[in-house]
């Protein structure tokens, strides 16, 4: 928590502010996907097990991007024990305004029951995510319409971006009150490698600036993660009021260092499928020495960690350290 706010200490810390279900934690946690997604102490027993099992300093919940989705009306398939839920399809009608009862409906309520529970784990930092409004927008609407939409029909797109943000907002709220002490925004649909930077600037930039506000003045800390090599927006996503940002090992971190200076923080950038998915331990900890001379400040995947990791690897993550 220190990290994140800026108050870094001698000790790098290593956490996980991205997807931490893995099926060796599952079977040995008793937390089994899918029905982890819904039920709320299954939710946090999962969302904990790095800890128990492997020293990650972390309680993070859920473990998808379709939590939102599901809400505003979207079919969702809840997939298996080693993949994740999906979007299968957006809603008949596009919503034009939030429904006044949002926070009742799909599994948000077991995400704040669940981010309620998570208090009875008081040293560690409860973090809770969620889509980002560019990637909510493109559940709504559909990501191949949303990419036609932002030629032909702009003025959709930032009416449907702001509506998405604003379900953000209320989410984020109701996860604070909740007891969320840290909430991740990921917004891999806002990567460089399907926005150009200059729609990022003008349309997602505002209204990623409008949820870290909210996020700050509740009295949150707010990480965007935002997936792929971000160095053409770091300083845009610098400039949006995030604590902290979470990024892949696509960018370079002295370089993201002299763009964002101290503030924000930045989060990463441990390969999740080249090195804790299908490396060894000790690529592992080279990569995590690597991160930590270059100045990371808090070390952890740079995105969510694949769902048949094993859990050497991850304790290796952590070895490189203490």
């Amino acid at each position: 928590m220190d990290a994140l706010k800026g108050e870094r200490k001698d000790l790098v810390p290593v956490s996980a502010v991205t997807q931490v279900g893995t099926v060796e934690a599952m079977e040995k946690a008793g937390a089994h996907w899918p029905a982890a997604h819904s039920d709320p102490e299954q939710m946090v027993e999962l969302g904990t097990s790095l800890y128990k099992l492997a020293g990650l300093e972390t309680a993070r919940i859920p473990f998808c991007l379709t939590v939102q989705a599901e809400a505003l009306g979207c079919k969702i398939n809840m997939g298996t024990m080693d993949r994740q839920p999906s979007v299968e399809e957006p809603p008949a009608t596009t919503p034009e305004e939030l429904p006044s009862d949002f926070l009742s409906k799909g599994r948000i309520p077991a995400v704040i029951k669940a981010t309620e529970l998570m208090k009875q784990h008081p040293d560690l930092p409860k973090i809770v995510g969620m889509e980002g409004p560019y990637t909510l927008a493109g559940h709504v609407v559909g990501i191949e319409n949303l990419m036609r939409m932002m030629i032909r029909k702009r003025d959709f797109v930032v009416k449907i971006v702001d509506l998405c943000t604003k379900a953000n907002i209320e989410y984020a709220k109701a996860l604070l009150d909740a007891g969320a002490e840290v909430v991740v925004p990921c917004d891999p649909s806002a990567s460089p490698e399907l926005l150009s930077p200059k729609d990022f600037a003008s349309i997602v930039k505002p209204k990623l600036k409008e949820l870290a506000g909210a996020i700050t003045k509740r009295g949150g800390i707010g990480v965007l993660h935002i997936c792929g090599g971000v160095q053409k927006i770091i300083k845009d996503m610098a400039e949006t009021g995030f604590d902290a940002l979470s990024i892949e090992e696509k960018v370079d971190i002295a370089s993201a260092k002299e763009l964002v200076g101290s503030r924000p923080v930045l989060v990463g950038n441990i390969s999740a499928a080249k090195v804790l998915l299908t490396g060894t331990p000790e690529q592992v900890k080279q990569e995590c020495i690597k991160a930590i001379n270059s100045g990371i400040d808090v070390l952890a995947p740079g995105c969510g960690i694949a769902p048949r990791t094993k859990l050497e690897n991850i304790r290796a993550l952590v070895s490189a350290v203490v």
